[in-house]
């Protein structure tokens, strides 16, 4: 069938990324424990804050760079104009969040966090995959992810469990040194002077790019209004204890989510393989079934399941049992993740990318009104239940146009 086959691929490149998220998941626990539950939610809506920015500061490129160009990315005039877009975007979107630093979180205890991640945007470890990954330049990429894991660790260590900094604006800092040396070889590598040169072909080929990347800017910035407005939901209605106990189960989930996208890539790459256009109710079912089994420890085990992965957090017992209550919930998203992962894969291929972007983004406005009207009238405690009204509009938006168009097999 081909849903193990998914399953093979997927869970190959998911072991890929474990090193890096295991340092991460470290990293995050000596964070909790040094800046304490309150401050570690706010903690997370920086974290979110950035993750956005550099969302908004890809708009798609790197995916249609790939799509579109590939090896051709990395040479000759093409090179040079890639080069100068992404750089002329992670610019731009940086200064935007100076600007919102200054109007929305003038007052909130993250402002100088703020600050110092928009320096981050600019040095992003990850600036550069674009070019390793067209280029084929697979010893260089393992480099570049290797150094960043090494220096990351290094200086994450030494600040968290060493010095034991718990300030919010000096962990970030931390952060953005971190991620210097794998910048720096990037620009070792990638970097030239030409990119210095702006004429009128730079600002067509900027325009053409903008306009090509709209669906996938539009879908990839969209999901952040799924599981991260929870937590800003959250934020904003609810109190400081509740938001740093929601951050814990919120963190673990969003880590799920991120390795749920290597299943999708898997499906894509299968999908390629055949001339199939149904999908098949069998591999849905096998799939979401699979999903369940590895995320029911969320769900059956919350407590025990947050005690291990956050080893290190400054637990209470009303902090451990909101965060379970959350766990629970959120969790739910996954196996609908799950249920619409052959659907997503199959418009992707198809290259739907605007049709996929308008369901996603009809999903994510309606969950914000739902979570925003919601969490004005009810308890903190229904919040996460309102975070999964998005997933659930996404998931019927899907199969109702699958259905339309026949496309299901048993």
């Amino acid at each position: 069938m081909q849903v193990f086959k998914n399953i093979k691929i997927g869970v190959f490149i998911s072991l890929v990324n474990i090193l890096i998220q295991g340092v991460s998941v470290l990293v995050q626990n000596l964070i909790a424990r040094n800046l304490g539950t309150v401050d570690f939610g706010y903690f997370g809506v920086l974290q979110t804050d950035y993750t956005v920015f550099c969302a908004i500061a890809d708009f798609g490129m790197a995916t249609l760079i790939l799509a579109y160009f590939g090896k051709r990315a990395t040479e000759g005039r093409l090179f040079t104009s890639v080069l100068q877009m992404r750089l002329a975007m992670t610019a731009i979107t940086a200064a935007a969040m100076v600007i919102f630093a200054f109007t929305v979180r003038r007052d909130h205890p993250a402002f100088a966090g703020e600050l110092v991640l928009a320096l981050g945007l600019l040095f992003q470890h990850a600036f550069f995959d674009w070019y390793f990954i067209c280029g084929n330049f697979w010893k260089k990429l393992l480099i570049s992810k290797v150094l960043h894991t090494i220096s990351y660790t290094t200086v994450m260590m030494v600040t968290l469990y060493v010095f034991r900094v718990d300030s919010i604006p000096a962990i970030a800092l931390a952060m953005v040194a971190a991620a210097l040396p794998a910048f720096g070889f990037g620009v070792r590598q990638a970097f030239t002077t030409k990119v210095l040169r702006i004429g009128n072909h730079t600002l067509k080929f900027f325009k053409l790019m903008l306009k090509s990347a709209s669906p996938y800017a539009l879908a990839s910035i969209a999901s952040f209004a799924y599981l991260p407005v929870g937590l800003y939901t959250v934020a904003h209605f609810a109190k400081p204890e509740f938001l740093g106990a929601y951050n814990f189960s919120h963190k673990l989930v969003i880590l799920a989510s991120g390795l749920m996208v290597h299943f999708i890539s898997s499906s894509l790459i299968t999908l390629h393989q055949t001339d199939s256009k149904a999908l098949h109710l069998r591999d849905q079912a096998v799939f979401t079934l699979f999903i369940i089994a590895v995320s029911s420890p969320f769900w059956l085990f919350p407590q025990y399941t947050l005690r291990i992965i956050f080893f290190a957090a400054p637990w209470t017992s009303d902090v451990l049992e909101t965060s379970c209550h959350c766990l629970r919930i959120l969790a739910l998203s996954l196996t609908l993740q799950a249920t619409r992962m052959g659907m997503i894969s199959t418009l992707l291929k198809e290259k739907r990318t605007w049709l996929y972007g308008a369901m996603i983004t009809a999903g994510g406005i309606i969950n914000i009104g739902v979570c925003i009207g919601g969490a004005s009238m009810l308890q903190a405690s229904y919040i996460p239940a309102l975070t999964l009204t998005g997933d659930l509009c996404l998931s019927l938006f899907l199969l109702c146009y699958f259905i339309k168009n026949r496309r299901f097999r048993w």
